[in-house]
């Protein structure tokens, strides 16, 4: 069964990718930056042709980036995304 949230993901904190690259870096020393900036290319580039999350839902960039392709509802079984970023 997947989750299909009532409201569309459109709440997010818009962030550049450099900011949210230095941003996540701090809180996650350890993670490989290069391969999360290609990772956060790649969706970016898939959501900008249509791309979707297999219930339909647009994909959330840095989710998928992170976790595997997804939007922010399958990711995160959550419709509120208000206190998430996004790439803008």
């Amino acid at each position: 069964m997947t989750f299909r949230p009532k409201f569309a993901n459109s709440n997010f904190k818009k962030i550049s990718l450099d900011n949210f690259l230095k941003k996540y870096s701090k809180d996650n020393p350890g993670m490989d930056s290069k391969q999360l900036r290609k990772d956060l290319i790649n969706f970016r580039q898939l959501k900008n042709d249509g791309v979707k999350c297999n219930c339909g839902n647009d994909l959330w960039i840095i989710g998928s980036a992170i976790s595997g392709k997804g939007c922010f509802s399958c990711i995160t079984m959550s419709a509120d995304c208000s206190d998430d970023f996004e790439i803008e």
